[in-house]
């Protein structure tokens, strides 16, 4: 197995303005209707791309269906009740592969937990790289916590893992306040080892490229905490209103 470790700074996100937000996106949603297939806003403008394919609009059994060119997804409402959990099945296939993602938000108004699992096949790969699979976990209330107090929870407060016939990737993410400008420091620690008969291999091929792999994660969190640090705080700085304006003035053509 090999371990490695990163830190990045990055804008904070307010717990209260994230679930404003999210309860301005989740009325928008709700405000829109269906059509002979079409969604809706509540202007009257069609959302584009998006087919209303079956079931009750928003109702578990609801399917919309891309209509993007050289595109093939699939969306399910498996549960919509923001009092308890929103949980969406996404289907998608390409002359390439195929994959499926389910993506569930406990208590959506206040929000608390986030879980993402999903799967892939991709053609014309090795057998043990052609199918990967893997899943994260966001648990918001540690999340805060850990980013407004420095209170660590017994467990990374999100988590992440990646896995192939071959190997494993576990991700750990945890923040602390005390960066400059009142920035998040986020260590994110990432561990890899081989799986089944290719274990003893693998730890042999990791060891030899743990610095190239070292430096290709890091350049990698960098980049993301460049562009987060770059959209946030625009982001933050508005209100609830203007985050609704903002999406209905966009230009849907």
């Amino acid at each position: 197995m090999v371990a490695l470790r990163h830190t990045v700074l990055l804008a904070p996100v307010p717990l209260p303005w994230l679930g404003d937000s999210l309860a301005v996106l989740l009325d928008l949603a709700e405000d829109t209707r269906t059509e002979a297939g079409r969604v809706l806003l509540p202007d009257g403008r069609e959302v584009p791309d998006v087919r209303h394919a079956g079931g009750r609009h928003l109702r578990p059994g609801a399917v919309y269906e891309s209509t993007a060119e050289g595109e093939a997804g699939r969306i399910t409402v498996e549960q919509w009740n923001r009092r308890r959990a929103l949980e969406l099945a996404l289907a998608g296939s390409e002359p390439d592969g195929a994959f499926t993602v389910r993506g569930t938000l406990h208590r959506p108004d206040r929000p608390r937990l986030l879980e993402i699992d999903g799967r892939a096949r991709v053609e014309n790969l090795w057998s043990p790289l052609s199918r990967v699979s893997g899943g994260a976990r966001l648990r918001s209330d540690d999340w805060w916590a850990a980013a407004g107090t420095g209170r660590t929870a017994r467990t990374a407060p999100l988590r992440a893992r990646l896995e192939c016939g071959v190997a494993r990737a576990d991700l750990r993410a945890v923040p602390e306040p005390g960066g400059p400008d009142g920035h998040w420091q986020v260590m994110v620690t990432v561990r890899l080892r081989g799986r089944y008969l290719l274990r003893p291999v693998a730890a042999v091929v990791l060891r030899l490229g743990r610095r190239r792999l070292r430096r290709s994660l890091a350049t990698a969190l960098d980049e993301f905490a460049a562009r987060w640090n770059d959209v946030v705080p625009g982001l933050v700085a508005m209100g609830p209103d203007a985050v609704r304006q903002e999406i209905l003035a966009a230009d849907l053509t």
